[in-house]
């Protein structure tokens, strides 16, 4: 790195301010350092030597600026295949850790920093602050250390100040689900939705929201999910759904698919001879609609493209209104409904947590204690016996 020190008549110190490109949010990098102990042009360009090698962690990175280091991070996670959206939310954090620390050196941030740093996050905007949610917060938090992980595996950082900031704890919120009669009421219209008396772009678009939705509640698909199921992948023979992918939403750009779940585990899903027979119906209307089409169309498809899930999502908001679900009801309410009816009914959480796809059983466990039955039960079949217990043993004494 280029770094010529200067002569400041007006202040009388040597100085130093290097080129480092442009930030994040477009601005320029050029941190500024005097040397005001130095006795001559010499001295001062060899302390302004040792001080650009420290920006630079020794020539490992261009910059070891925070902001460009976590911009450096971003770039991998990205080229190692996380997700667009993951990738968008880091680019945020990083944009927030910017506002934040200015143009600071990140092996010059100690705990105490970031623990601060925490506190401004939640801090509202009135105050200063960024007003974000706790869980927010805890991504934000979660963002930084796995960075910081990296530098140091690099060789740019020498320790991980975030294993010493006590992790924000996540807000659990109740996942809503369906009660039967609820769940009786929206069955039928979706059924009902899915027999047009007569077909056109109107209806088959009311169809195709409604087959979405029939979906995820039969099979606890996320949206995601069930616009990226092609055809090939339900099979017949075995009666299952091969879920291998997920659409993603890029903007400026057509949704495609992504062949890998969220959770990062493809799974099969098992389903029944007359679930099997209403995926068939809903492809015989889309054929009597969209014609033949390529065998790597979607199964839920208009054109043969990829539905974006935020419109499929926002339509099954208008089909919950109109049959009258419980206010708050949304896309992945359905999900949820699926995975509750199965916890209630005796299926065991090894079994949920894999048809759901999630990465690890103890985020089923996490989210779906509270439907798991037989422990509640049980606690209170205990206390009543150990109470009855105590009646008798109080009587025997007074006798």
């Amino acid at each position: 790195m280029q770094c010529k020190v200067k002569w400041d008549a007006r202040r009388e110190v040597w100085y130093a301010r290097p080129y480092l490109g442009r930030d994040v949010n477009g601005q320029l990098k050029q941190p500024y350092k005097q040397f005001p102990d130095a006795r001559d042009e010499a001295e001062a360009q060899a302390m302004a030597d040792a001080w650009a090698a420290r920006l630079s962690a020794n020539g490992l990175v261009l910059s070891a600026l925070l902001g460009d280091l976590l911009a450096d991070y971003t770039e991998y996670c990205e080229l190692v295949g996380f997700s667009p959206n993951t990738v968008k939310s880091y680019r945020l954090f990083t944009k927030y850790a910017v506002r934040h620390f200015g143009a600071v050196n990140a092996n010059d941030l100690q705990t105490h920093d970031f623990t601060r740093f925490e506190i401004v996050l939640r801090r509202t905007k009135e105050k200063g602050g960024f007003d974000l949610s706790q869980n927010t917060v805890r991504n934000v938090h979660d963002f930084l250390r796995g960075a910081y992980s990296w530098f140091v595996e690099e060789g740019i950082c020498a320790f991980n100040p975030l294993f010493a900031v006590t992790k924000p704890r996540l807000e659990t919120h109740e996942a809503i689900s369906l009660a039967t009669g609820d769940f009786v009421r929206l069955d039928e219209q979706l059924k009902a939705m899915l027999k047009p008396s007569v077909l056109d772009k109107v209806t088959f678009r009311r169809v195709l929201n409604a087959f979405a939705a029939w979906l995820a509640l039969r099979t606890g698909m996320r949206c995601g999910e069930v616009c990226a199921v092609w055809p090939s992948e339900v099979s017949e023979a075995s009666e299952t759904i091969r879920v291998c992918g997920t659409v993603i939403e890029d903007k400026g750009v057509k949704p495609y698919r992504r062949n890998v779940t969220k959770g990062r585990r493809n799974r099969t899903i098992e389903i029944t001879k007359s679930d099997l027979q209403v995926i068939a119906d809903f492809v015989a209307l889309r054929k009597e609609f969209c014609g033949d089409l390529p065998a790597d169309a979607p199964l839920v498809t208009i054109d043969g493209g990829y539905c974006r899930p935020s419109t499929i999502s926002r339509a099954f908001g208008n089909i919950a209104q109109k049959a009258g679900m419980p206010k708050g009801l949304t896309y992945h309410g359905l999900r949820h409904t699926h995975a509750t009816w199965l916890l209630v009914n005796g299926v065991d959480i090894k079994t949920v947590s894999k048809r759901l796809g999630h990465a690890d059983e103890a985020v089923t466990v996490k989210t779906y204690a509270h439907q798991m039955p037989g422990s509640g039960s049980r606690a209170a079949s205990v206390f009543e016996q150990a109470a009855e217990a105590a009646r008798i043993e109080v009587k025997e004494l007074l006798q």
